[in-house]
């Protein structure tokens, strides 16, 4: 439970030891949690699991407990990222048999590019993806690989953008873009 706790996001590849007491041990885990108003989640068929905090109604007495889980608020170019990921993930996901969604910085650069607005410094851009891919990096949500420049984009992204959020998001993505195109019409 403490590697649980301290992992953030538990991978079954990273710690297969651990994810079989995980499994094991699941409702005595969950019942603990549970005392000091945290939940286990638990998703077999990815392969990972994590705590999240649970609210003040959903807690058995009513009685309101301290957060214990950080909330991270994210800024829109790292929000419109994990979007982006989560959508290549799911287009992965339909078209590889593969489980591992593997891509480049370049990749994620111009995956980037269309949705941020025009920059005359190609270098200045670069380096605001690359705090955008460190900070993802932070959050767990990518890992670099073994092979320089690369990234793994982890499983877990589901559960932080889910389906409904991913197709939300989709909508705000298509207005957004328009108006970037309407506003660089407008200024040349």
């Amino acid at each position: 439970m403490v590697q649980l706790l301290k992992a953030g996001v538990l991978y079954q590849s990273d710690a297969p030891a651990v994810w079989d007491q995980i499994l094991a041990q699941q409702s005595q885990i969950g019942d603990y949690l549970r005392v000091i108003g945290l939940d286990v989640v638990i998703d077999r068929a990815e392969g990972y699991a994590y705590t999240r905090q649970l609210d003040a109604d959903a807690r058995d007495d009513g009685v309101s407990v301290p957060r214990l889980v950080t909330r991270h608020r994210l800024s829109f170019a790292v929000s419109l990222m994990l979007a982006l990921l989560r959508g290549r993930l799911a287009d992965s996901d339909a078209s590889s048999s593969d489980t591992r969604l593997v891509l480049t910085r370049d990749d994620m650069v111009e995956m980037m590019r269309g949705f941020l607005p025009k920059c005359s410094n190609e270098a200045q851009l670069v380096d605001q993806i690359d705090t955008h891919i460190k900070k993802l990096c932070d959050l767990k949500a990518l890992r670099p690989t073994r092979q320089p420049g690369t990234y793994e984009v982890r499983r877990h992204i589901k559960a932080l953008v889910d389906a409904q959020a991913l197709s939300d998001f989709n909508d705000l993505l298509a207005t957004y873009r328009a108006t970037l195109t309407t506003t660089s019409e407008d200024n040349a």
